[in-house]
């Protein structure tokens, strides 16, 4: 068994206190940490009602833990070598990966480009929205997701269907099986509907 860590690093927006205190009749140092952070810091998860409109009930408090904790998922890597930034569904079926699974993740190499321009970054189709539906997965990671100009809805098909999904993740190119399981631990904050989330891959 081997564990990938796929967590970004949240390196900022917090600040550390020392505070003193006495502990068995010894004065000691506590470190208090003081963070304000985005919903959107390092990893995070969106469940469906990060858009209002499409609010099922559930957020990072209520979500039931075990469809979270060791999901079975499919891994598709695409080779973006000379492509265009759109991906459409030919381009996912090309990869020969049966996505038999809840899960999904995608590594367009995004992640692994060293130099990134956010104006060059690729997107899903309409059409590789429509397929990735059509397979009843309720979790989605990727490393990318939408053309910002121009965007495709994604984020609103995807919630439509109550499929979950999981931004800016890390460490993809180190998953080298078709199939992992998948732990994911948000952030418990009662009617947060988009937090921080640390993910693990179990290959």
């Amino acid at each position: 068994m081997k564990i990938i860590d796929l967590t970004q690093k949240i390196t900022k927006d917090f600040r550390t206190d020392i505070v003193n205190i006495v502990l068995s009749g010894s004065k000691y140092h506590a470190f208090v940490h003081q963070f304000h952070l985005s919903s959107m810091a390092g990893t995070y998860i969106d469940f469906p009602g990060h858009i209002k409109e499409f609010d099922n009930g559930f957020d990072s408090s209520n979500y039931p833990v075990e469809k979270l904790f060791m999901v079975d998922a499919t891994v598709i890597k695409l080779n973006r070598s000379g492509k265009q930034r759109e991906i459409h569904s030919e381009e996912l079926e090309a990869a020969g990966v049966a996505l038999d699974t809840p899960a999904v993740i995608v590594d367009a190499g995004w992640n692994a480009l060293k130099e990134k321009n956010q104006d060059e970054i690729y997107f899903f189709e309409k059409d590789a929205i429509t397929w990735f539906i059509s397979k009843n997965i309720y979790l989605f990671v990727s490393d990318v997701y939408e053309n910002h100009k121009d965007p495709r809805g994604i984020f609103v098909e995807f919630f439509r269907k109550g499929i979950l999904t999981i931004c800016n993740p890390a460490n993809l190119e180190k998953i080298t099986a078709s199939k992992v399981k998948l732990c994911i631990f948000p952030l418990r904050i009662p009617g947060a509907t988009q937090v921080p989330c640390r993910i693990i891959a179990v290959m």
